[in-house]
């Protein structure tokens, strides 16, 4: 026989791979952690031979993302009678494995690879952007007056107040500039976070004695400032928006008690921004104006060149940091689906900046524009830094605000 001949000849006798599982089991589990995994009594029609790749598809997993560990595979094999299409009994041969799995170590990066990443990062240069404001998409520029607090003598007293807020619309303005170079801003959102007057009694043991406006004179003082930012920033954008919020300095049931005497919607928050209105609607230059003035609502929810926004004092929030905002915010949305819907959430209340990503919503906590506290700084050695907190929201930007600043 020839030499070809031969070769066929052994080919013909060669012996079959053997067969691999198959995705018929009757039972078995699967525990898996983060460092392998482990099988338990899986039960298959034919032998693993050491592909396991149908064992783990019976769980949805990948095995190459495991290897077995040392020498844990335990098994058996068993007849067991199964009926035939014409009515007959037949035996099939079953297995069933148990083992234990650790998770692959991922291949490491080439030397040659990592050469190209960084060849590729040095020649990388950013892509020339053709600005033009009939393209750019529009955004809203928010503008947050927190914690004013007017009338308080802390700080330096109204004289310093008035001095920062007017600083303050300054920079503010000068902000604004900046960004209009860079984006098309539309809609202007000028809001009253809270705490706008101090008031006289109530809140604290010396508040009586040491603030420096009687409640009439804080009001007047509050709407003052409020027409002014109206007045220079209102007129220049298409759009305007006067968002105010209820708050605790601005209660006006106290009379000598920490509580209202009649309810929440007796507050200078709702007030004072009615008397804004009522002030500025009788001039054509703010017909665009429009107003979110709540009733009793601790919270309200303006939208802004289309991103959903919630507003609230903070005052009913427990807590000082993301941790008490959570808490309070998986509370709210039981009964008021607003407070989910919100993508930016702007908070006040505890005289400092804080924000926070909460993957729904990012969430700012506003610096206050009042003095500081004495008391606190005497007691705890801390401070913060008074100022206003601004953004532009849009849908420009996956997360639905951009370029905050702190002014």
């Amino acid at each position: 026989m020839g030499a070809l001949a031969e070769m066929i000849a052994e080919d013909e006798h060669e012996t079959p791979p053997p067969p691999q599982a198959t995705v018929s089991a009757t039972k078995g589990s699967i525990d898996v952690t983060s460092d392998g995994a482990t099988i338990n009594n899986v039960v298959v029609d034919a032998p693993v031979n050491g592909d396991w790749t149908n064992v783990f598809k019976l769980f949805n997993l990948d095995a190459d993302l495991f290897e077995v560990v040392d020498d844990t595979v335990r098994m058996s094999t068993w007849q067991q009678s199964k009926g035939t299409d014409d009515g007959g009994r037949d035996t099939v041969q079953l297995w069933s494995y148990s083992a234990r799995f650790k998770r692959r170590i991922k291949a490491r990066l080439s030397d040659a690879e990592v050469e190209m990443r960084r060849r590729e990062l040095r020649d990388w240069v950013p892509p020339v952007v053709v600005k033009s404001a009939d393209t750019r998409r529009p955004v809203a520029a928010v503008i947050n007056l927190a914690d004013i607090q007017g009338g308080k003598s802390e700080g330096g007293g109204v004289a310093a107040t008035q001095q920062r807020l007017l600083d303050g619309l300054v920079n503010v303005q000068a902000w604004l500039n900046r960004m209009g170079e860079h984006h098309n801003i539309t809609e202007l959102v000028l809001v009253n976070n809270g705490d706008p007057m101090e008031g006289c009694a109530g809140n604290y043991a010396a508040q009586l004695f040491t603030v420096e406006l009687n409640t009439r004179g804080q009001m007047n003082f509050v709407l003052d400032i409020w027409e002014k930012y109206a007045c220079q920033l209102f007129p220049q954008f298409d759009k305007a928006q006067f968002v105010s919020v209820l708050c605790n300095h601005g209660e006006l049931g106290r009379m000598g008690s920490n509580k209202n005497q009649t309810s929440d919607s007796d507050n200078a928050g709702g007030f004072l921004a009615e008397t804004l209105k009522r002030v500025l609607d009788s001039r054509p230059e703010f017909d665009h104006v429009e107003w979110t003035i709540p009733h009793d609502q601790m919270n309200v929810y303006p939208t802004a060149a289309g991103v959903p926004m919630g507003f609230c004092h903070g005052h009913k929030v427990s807590g000082n940091d993301a941790n008490g905002f959570t808490k309070w915010l998986d509370g709210q949305v039981r009964g008021d689906l607003n407070a989910h819907q919100a993508k930016v959430w702007v908070t006040a209340h505890r005289h400092n900046f804080q924000s926070w990503d909460l993957g729904s919503c990012s969430v700012f906590q506003c610096p206050s524009l009042d003095g500081g506290s004495k008391w606190f700084r005497d007691s705890t050695g801390k401070y913060s830094n008074s100022g206003i907190l601004a953004f532009l929201v849009g849908e420009h930007f996956q997360l639905g605000w951009s370029d905050m600043a702190f002014l």
